[in-house]
């Protein structure tokens, strides 16, 4: 469990578990009883909406199932066998929150629910989830499906790095096209915090009588996106609202490290350049809070781990390790390292001018081959002494 900052203490949340996470890094701003299972509602069909995106094109067309009626609640009234799009059915699941839909997309993608939810699962441990068994795909209440909101914030912050899936929870209202019930088509979100908060750019809502109210939230300001997520809040507008403004306001972004500055040097064997400068492969920052900034400006640790079996020809841009770096407040991320410049292997002249012993084939021969025939005429010259002056 992260523990509470003391400034943090102006804020009232009433969720039995939140999290405030920086998008870009995964860096936890400030949570409480994070890691507890609970049920997650509706913000289950993050978790569905991704696994769309990932196995359907989307213009592949999902065909209702016949027993797709016996799905209840919040629906978008599909008709055994109706025809609607993926990008549609995104809409769906996201902005209406379509049981209906989610199904559909279950049966359509694995065949069945049960298969669909070992996908879930197996998708959840990939991207780190520590708490979470999904039973079905759209959250309707059942004593195995639970999650964290440690891991709904993570779930939130994968499927916002796809631009589809950021593109439709960010939207407030979709006409879809449908192949039956045509007079269905306009699918408004129920987000209604999208609508409040100009910043606001997702993601779901949830709520079930057990869940209680639940949501994953993200918004975008000062130039960085935070994900929030809130399990069982009596007032989960409320709550989202003092954890966007208390983040907001504590929190800046600082640079780390730079792509065209060089962090360590490594060794190429057989290389025409024996030593060359690596650097990290994108740009490194963190989130700091604003204190923190001040009383420690610029600290972090950088810890590089160099490949040391490095070979040329080398690439520029080639992967040859990895940096842990470490913020002034203990976090790490770690980065791959690549080389800034070309190494093209070593030609025989470079090779025996940088390896004079004999030790390796042709060049090493002929230099070593050389010295023998002076060092020889030498001993020569001393046996035997200068030749005598014509007189």
């Amino acid at each position: 469990m992260i523990l509470l900052p003391a400034f943090a203490a102006a804020m009232d949340i009433k969720a039995k578990s939140a999290i405030i996470m920086d998008a870009k890094t995964g860096k936890v701003l400030w949570a409480r009883d994070e890691h507890t299972p609970r049920y997650p509602a509706s913000t289950t069909k993050i978790m569905t909406s991704l696994l769309l995106i990932e196995h359907s094109p989307l213009d592949e067309v999902i065909v209702a199932p016949k027993d797709v009626t016996k799905v209840r609640e919040s629906s978008m009234h599909l008709k055994p066998g109706e025809k609607v799009t993926a990008r549609d059915m995104l809409y769906a699941m996201m902005l209406r929150s379509a049981n209906d839909g989610c199904y559909a997309v279950a049966t359509h993608i694995a065949g069945s629910v049960p298969a669909f939810a070992q996908m879930m699962n197996e998708r959840a441990k990939q991207i780190g989830c520590l708490n979470t068994h999904f039973n079905n795909p759209n959250g309707l209440n059942d004593k195995l499906h639970l999650t964290s909101a440690y891991d709904l914030a993570l779930i939130g912050r994968e499927a916002m790095k796809n631009p589809i899936f950021e593109e439709v929870v960010d939207t407030p209202k979709r006409v879809i096209a449908r192949s039956i019930n045509q007079k269905d088509t306009v699918m408004k979100t129920r987000n209604k915090w999208l609508l409040k908060d100009p910043s606001a750019d997702g993601i779901k809502t949830g709520y079930t009588n057990p869940a209680g109210f639940c949501y994953v939230g993200s918004a975008t300001r000062n130039g960085y996106r935070v994900i929030t997520a809130l399990l069982k809040s009596p007032q989960w507008q409320k709550d989202h609202q003092q954890m966007l403004d208390w983040a907001f306001k504590n929190y800046e972004r600082q640079p780390l490290l730079d792509p065209s500055q060089p962090v360590a040097k490594a060794s190429v064997a057989g290389g025409a350049i024996p030593i060359i400068d690596v650097v990290p492969v994108a740009p490194v920052d963190t989130i700091l809070r604003k204190t923190t900034i001040a009383r420690a400006p610029g600290h972090m640790a950088v810890e590089p781990q160099i490949d040391p079996n490095l070979v040329a020809p080398i690439a520029r841009g080639q992967k040859v390790g990895h940096v842990v770096v470490r913020d002034a407040e203990g976090f790490e991320q770690s980065v791959d390292l690549v080389a800034l410049e070309d190494v093209p292997a070593a030609t025989v002249v470079q090779t025996a001018a940088s390896n004079p012993t004999g030790t390796l084939l042709f060049g090493g021969t002929i230099v070593t081959g050389a010295i023998i025939m002076r060092r020889r005429a030498t001993r020569r010259r001393r046996i035997y002494g200068r030749r005598p002056a014509t007189r």
